[in-house]
């Protein structure tokens, strides 16, 4: 597991995963679960980014909520894809932690608002995998993050701005 102190660390990384037109960034989790949201927002957040200032199909961003199982075959023809979820995993949000598929435990570290479990489905994946996530600070039935979680949402979305920016994948109005 790699623990990131902030979203510099964090867009070096992705930049150094991402491979331009084979990349897929999953959001997973359920909204109506306080931060259990925490994947959908991102993905809601970039794929609104990615859709309007993408200079050329660099990365996919799909919201897969509690149903990655549906987009497998997507996952199944890239060759890097990111999940981002909640994890349960040390330490406290708005820190950032990302595990490599093969340090994904059996029963999953993901949240299980998922219809299947996530291991399950990352071992018919063939590429390589990366789950980005924060600890959820709160799980119950309620629309909306925690402060931390949100802080943490910021951090990621931006870092994959930044990353996608240095490879060239989208232009926003205000660069030069």
């Amino acid at each position: 597991m790699i623990v990131l102190q902030d979203s510099r660390e964090l867009s070096r990384f992705l930049e150094s995963i991402i491979v331009p037109g084979e990349t897929v960034v999953v959001g997973l989790g359920n909204e109506l679960r306080c931060d259990d949201g925490f994947g959908v927002y991102v993905a809601l957040a970039l794929s609104n980014v990615v859709s309007r200032y993408s200079k050329r199909r660099c990365v996919e961003v799909v919201n897969a909520g509690t149903a990655p199982e549906a987009y497998l075959d997507t996952l199944s023809s890239r060759r890097v894809v990111v999940l981002v979820d909640a994890v349960l995993a040390q330490p406290e949000p708005p820190t950032i932690v990302v595990l490599r598929k093969e340090e994904v435990p059996p029963q999953g570290i993901s949240l299980s608002t998922h219809s299947l479990d996530l291991r399950l489905l990352l071992d018919l994946v063939e590429g390589e995998v990366y789950l980005v996530g924060t600890r959820p600070r709160c799980l119950e039935l309620n629309l909306g993050v925690t402060e931390s979680v949100a802080r943490a949402i910021k951090e990621v979305v931006g870092a994959f701005l930044e990353a996608l920016k240095s490879l060239r994948c989208i232009k926003l109005f205000k660069d030069p």
